[in-house]
């Protein structure tokens, strides 16, 4: 599998199609891998040195998992969220204790007409909150009544 360091244009394009969550900056090196998943690099390795290791052991993910561009659109990871959390300012939705467990369980989350109400303005994915912490990245379904769950089967809690 080819890996691709991105460039700083390159790089702009993901953090805008991120720009649902608020105004995001990203100093690490971003890498794709595939066509779609992208791994975010922090380490001291130059981008050369990256890419001449890459050729002699071709390795297939290099750094943690920060997301997935989907189209027009990306979607972050659970680890990604908690890297920016400070910088995660829009499309934020709150859920209930009640909620938390359901999904944590891979279900998707059934808004209350509360909910509906208060995130009406909401489309695409959205950074889901419990209290004071991220619990995932869901997609706002298109009538707002129900959150689509992305949280990985080997994160969710036996049933």
């Amino acid at each position: 599998m080819k890996i691709q360091i991105l460039d700083k244009t390159k790089k702009r394009k993901i953090l805008d199609k991120l720009s649902y969550l608020g105004k995001l900056k990203f100093p690490y090196l971003l890498i794709q891998t595939g066509k779609e998943r992208i791994r975010a690099y922090s380490g001291n390795l130059s981008r050369e040195e990256i890419m001449s290791f890459w050729r002699l052991f071709p390795i297939e993910g290099i750094g943690l998992y920060f997301g997935k561009v989907e189209g027009e659109q990306a979607r972050l990871t659970l680890d990604a969220l908690h890297i920016l959390k400070e910088q995660i300012r829009k499309n934020v939705i709150e859920i209930s204790g009640e909620q938390e467990e359901g999904w944590f369980c891979g279900r998707d989350i059934e808004l209350s007409e509360h909910q509906q109400e208060k995130y009406k303005h909401i489309e695409g994915f959205v950074a889901v909150k419990s209290k004071r912490d991220f619990i995932g990245t869901g997609k706002m379904s298109f009538d707002k009544k129900r959150i689509s769950n992305f949280l990985p089967k080997e994160r969710r809690r036996k049933y």
